[in-house]
């Protein structure tokens, strides 16, 4: 497809007998938000582990606009962003100095560091050592780093953690300038009303299998009648 910008094929990772993520097939499109929803140990870190090439498959490959790139090369990390799950930083650093490590690392100027910490609300305490700032705030720093880099691809592990309801609902706004801007965004959640508001299409994982993987405009209305994606996800086997 001309607007495919991602595929996974056959994308597992066996651990165990009983722990494992199973044959994944996903497309992710240009200039689209696609969530991957599932529960706690559904397999979503893994899935996103795999993707940005800091765990290996054990077996299936990730393509990149059609092309099978080796994961772990400078080629294709250049082309995303990545916010962990949760990110440690160094308590006696402030929020400007990790910030500017980050640029650093990708040769991006202090301007953009100032950007980025007026976008996620973090400027007016950027001299303040993260000891001090909350999990929120560390959230929203973590949030940043990803937006440094300007790259097509934003690939966020369970976002909106730790953020209160107005982060939250700023999180939403900044995702969406971002799709505007051309940036495909793929995120992890288990916030199935955040999906809803934000996600172009979604899929769902349990137990390391997907489950469910369409529109969301597709899931939520079926012959006519809304039901929500809660309903959807966790309705009782027939």
């Amino acid at each position: 497809m001309r607007n495919e910008w991602i595929r996974m094929e056959g994308l597992s990772k066996h651990y165990s007998a009983t722990k494992k993520v199973i044959d994944i097939h996903l497309v992710i499109n240009k200039s689209e938000i696609f969530a991957l929803c599932g529960g706690n140990g559904a397999g979503k870190s893994t899935l996103i582990k795999m993707l940005t090439g800091m765990m290996k498959p054990t077996t299936g490959k990730v393509l990149l606009e059609g092309r099978d790139l080796d994961l772990r090369s400078h080629e294709y990390k250049k082309q995303f962003s990545y916010m962990p799950d949760e990110m440690l930083f160094p308590r006696h650093l402030t929020g400007r100095e990790v910030l500017a490590f980050f640029a650093r690392l990708r040769g991006i100027g202090d301007d953009k560091v100032n950007d980025a910490l007026q976008q996620v609300g973090l400027f007016e305490v950027r001299d303040t050592q993260i000891k001090h700032y909350s999990k929120g705030m560390q959230q929203r720093l973590s949030l940043a780093q990803a937006l440094l880099p300007d790259v097509p691809l934003r690939i966020l592990d369970e976002p909106t953690n730790g953020l209160d309801p107005f982060w939250v609902f700023r999180f939403k706004e900044i995702i969406q300038e971002e799709k505007r801007q051309g940036k495909t965004i793929f995120f992890t959640t288990h916030i199935l009303s955040l999906v809803e508001e934000l996600a172009d299409r979604a899929a769902f994982l349990e137990e390391g299998q997907l489950k469910l993987c369409d529109t969301v405009d597709s899931l939520v209305h079926q012959n006519g009648i809304y039901i929500p994606l809660e309903k959807i996800f966790f309705k009782s086997p027939s």
